[in-house]
């Protein structure tokens, strides 16, 4: 990113619990300036990340707010209907919980990419978020901006370890993102990657109900988050091994025998007795299997 976007990032302080603590940056960002505006102009991020907050924080805030008054204005930029937040949600909601009318603001120029990379930036500097909520934060930057992930990585403060493990999040079965979006605080980063390689290493659908009892284990106590791999791991042993070289069926036509399909090595295979095969067989067969996978991804 720029050195432009990296001092908007750093100048983006929010309000601690004990609200004292924010400070001023005194970095200047070109097409910026403060005013007041009412708090019903204002609507929230899309690319907020974080999916709760406290309501004793938020409260603590408030008083603080109350009784100092706002020590670092919040950012948003304009848009065709009034004002997106860009950072300072809580110090938003702590005005909305005095029930003021207008909040000091910082309006900036920026794009919806910068908005997005700017609000994740913000967020970041919290402790309290979760794995899963900066995977949703970097799920809203655009394609360009998430290419060079070594560089948006140093940008964000995070090493590229780190950021491939947050985006292990995105290869998360539908059950499993259905609970994270209701409980972020399920899994971290650690273990959406290994239940990333779990999938890519076992494809076949029985390893996939494996992992969603053990899935179903975690969520009933019976296991810890670590264990969630493991556990599926385990159950599916037994499958493997008894499968190793399993014939699955014999293909026969015109009553002969003319090959098997067998799994082996977790791998299904084809075995055809054909004595003559030339190249429009071949593209026959590869059109046939293309069309068959095609139709099990779906």
């Amino acid at each position: 990113m720029s050195s432009a976007k990296e001092l908007l990032a750093k100048r983006l302080q929010q309000n601690t619990k004990q609200h004292s603590h924010a400070q001023r940056d005194q970095s200047t960002v070109a097409k910026e300036f403060r005013k007041n505006i009412p708090l019903s102009e204002i609507i929230s991020s899309p690319n907020q990340p974080r999916r709760g907050f406290d309501k004793a924080e938020l409260q603590e805030l408030a008083n603080s707010i109350e009784e100092i008054g706002l020590l670092q204005p919040i950012t948003v930029r304009r848009t065709h209907s009034g004002y997106e937040l860009i950072a300072g949600e809580r110090r938003l909601k702590a005005h909305q919980l005095l029930s003021k009318s207008t909040i000091e603001v910082i309006i900036i120029d920026v794009s919806n990419e910068d908005a997005a990379l700017l609000t994740l930036a913000e967020n970041l500097k919290r402790a309290d978020l979760t794995d899963y909520e900066i995977y949703m934060g970097l799920s809203h930057l655009d394609e360009e901006t998430k290419k060079n992930k070594s560089k948006l990585a140093k940008s964000l403060g995070l090493n590229r370890e780190d950021m491939y493990k947050y985006l292990s999040f995105e290869k998360m079965p539908d059950y499993i993102v259905n609970d994270l979006n209701n409980d972020p605080t399920l899994i971290g980063r650690t273990v959406a990657t290994s239940i990333k390689k779990y999938l890519a290493d076992y494809k076949l659908e029985y390893a996939q109900r494996s992992l969603e009892d053990a899935w179903k284990s975690f969520k009933a106590g019976k296991c810890e988050q670590t264990k969630i791999v493991p556990v599926a791991e385990k159950n599916l042993t037994p499958i493997l091994e008894k499968s190793s070289e399993q014939i699955l069926s014999q293909i026969h036509c015109n009553s002969e025998k003319v090959g098997k399909i067998l799994f082996k090595n977790n791998k299904l295979k084809v075995d055809l007795n054909i004595e003559d095969l030339n190249q429009s067989d071949i593209l026959v067969i590869e059109k046939f299997f293309q069309e068959f996978i095609q139709k099990k991804n779906k």
